[in-house]
């Protein structure tokens, strides 16, 4: 395969790196189940790997691509793996894969239904499936966005203008007191960043202590509506998380509901990472509540093994509550077209313009696996995760920290010595029991923060993931915790 210029012949372009490509993908997802999860590359080993000029002349596709399988691919984080135990970043299902360079090659802008007629058909196909799945109605309707980040935003964006309805026009200076947004203190940190972007700053985000099972405290929520409400503060949104970032944990989402109605406020569930329990039979009632919310977050790319990035807001009242948050139409694409195609210019209902055609790796993953076979994959996973929390319960160094509700199990290094000590010195030996780990390549988790204490957590987010790994992170856990402790 010779360097070509982009002039030369496309097709048999596309065939030699297709192949190539193609051999390179299919090696490394043979050869995942034994490759280090982590590099021991430093920063500064990667920074002069990469130190390069700027490049005057073009190369031959053969050499880029043996400097990304030689240099690229073996410094990478292997999320795929099955050993990869770390944040909500699933091995990709291979169709959706290979629907993003499907998606590349049509190279749609799927902001305006004209220059992407089929991407906007199909995103607003998926957006009335995952409707459906949550329990909203026909009426509801939604956007495809880059991850939960911008969701929430977009979310909260809908919440502050439905309070403040003139704050688009005029921003927040005509308000008649301060809006305050109410969540746990689990709460993701996109929504502090949300507020600080949507002029309400960052102070207005009341954050409601948790109880010991990490579930928002009600009584709490209730009483400080009440203290923002004599003070003169608006209430603005009340958020409910379903599938908590560090523990995995789902608030009383029906409670929050009711709480919302009584205060008139907008009421948005971060089901980014839970939300794909509705698939399961088994565990959809712990989102009971779900479909009372105005907004959702939902991340296709977190538990539905989609590619990043991919993430989606939900809003039950309908696309018109997006469209009165986000609509704008520039004088290039003002144009009267005789039709109802308007409906299905994405750009109009969130903050991305031009934007990539990802419903359709959305698409092709639903179709492949279909409900009964995200269900089995969820379910499957969450019981690996049971089976891990009862063998920590086994071990005396180990204090397990939640309940399993999702895949998610947090836990805490405690041989008997370090029991009695400071509680930094403790939190230093979870991080150095994780950075040993991380070292070793054998397998990835990381820490968080439970009750201002550091922990170890745990996610299991890969479909390749069994039985024997789980065995084996056990007894890389208890190994490597005799030479730290």
């Amino acid at each position: 395969m010779t360097k070509t210029l982009p002039t030369d012949d496309l097709a048999t372009q596309h065939e030699q790196l297709g192949r190539a490509v193609t051999k390179i993908i299919s090696d490394y997802a043979a050869t995942l189940d034994s490759r280090k999860v982590t590099s021991s590359a430093t920063p500064q080993d990667l920074l002069k790997i990469f130190d390069e000029p700027f490049p005057e002349q073009g190369i031959a596709a053969e050499e880029i691509l043996a400097r990304f399988t030689d240099e690229v691919l073996v410094h990478a984080m292997q999320v795929p793996s099955p050993r990869y135990f770390g944040q909500f970043n699933p091995t990709p299902l291979p169709i959706g894969v290979w629907a993003d360079a499907l998606t590349s090659v049509l190279n749609q802008n799927a902001g305006a239904w004209r220059n992407g007629p089929t991407s906007a058909m199909i995103e607003a196909r998926v957006l009335r499936w995952l409707c459906e799945l949550v329990g909203y109605g026909p009426e509801s309707f939604g956007t495809l966005a880059s991850g939960g980040t911008e969701a929430n935003l977009i979310a909260l964006k809908c919440a502050r203008d439905r309070v403040h309805q003139t704050a688009v026009q005029t921003g927040l200076r005509s308000a008649s007191g301060d809006l305050t947004v109410y969540a746990s203190d689990q709460v993701h940190f996109s929504i502090e960043r949300s507020v600080d972007i949507l002029g309400l700053g960052r102070a207005s985000l009341r954050k409601i202590p948790t109880g010991p099972d990490f579930h928002i405290q009600t009584d709490a929520l209730r009483k400080q509506l009440d203290e923002d409400r004599k003070a003169g503060a608006i209430p603005c949104c009340i958020i409910g998380l379903a599938g908590a970032t560090s523990t995995g944990v789902i608030d009383p989402l029906a409670e929050l509901a009711q709480i919302a109605v009584e205060n008139k406020c907008w009421y948005h569930v971060d089901a980014a990472y839970g939300g794909a329990l509705a698939f399961s039979s088994r565990h959809r009632e712990k989102l009971n509540g779900i479909a009372l919310a105005d907004s959702i977050t939902f991340d296709p790319h977190k538990w539905m093994f989609v590619p990043f990035a991919c993430g989606a807001v939900l809003v039950r009242d309908g696309g018109r509550i997006l469209r009165d948050a986000c609509d704008i139409t520039p004088e290039y694409l003002n144009e009267d077209r005789g039709g109802a195609d308007v409906e299905f210019d994405f750009f109009r209902y969130g903050q991305m313009g031009t934007r990539r055609f990802n419903s359709l790796k959305l698409w092709m993953a639903l179709k492949f696996m279909g409900r009964q076979g995200y269900a089995a994959a969820m379910e499957k996973q969450i019981a690996l995760t049971e089976y891990f929390a009862r063998r920590i319960d086994e071990l005396s160094d180990f204090n397990r920290m939640n309940d399993i509700e999702t895949a998610v199990c947090c836990f805490r290094f405690l041989p008997l010595e370090y029991v009695s000590v400071p509680g930094g010195e403790q939190d230093r030996l979870q991080q150095k029991l994780q950075q040993e780990i991380e070292r070793s390549g054998e397998a990835w988790i990381h820490t968080t923060v439970l009750n201002n204490r550091r922990v170890l957590r745990i996610n299991i987010n890969s479909f390749l993931t069994e039985r024997r790994h789980i065995d084996d992170l056990l007894e890389l856990l208890v190994r490597t915790g005799k030479t730290v402790a």
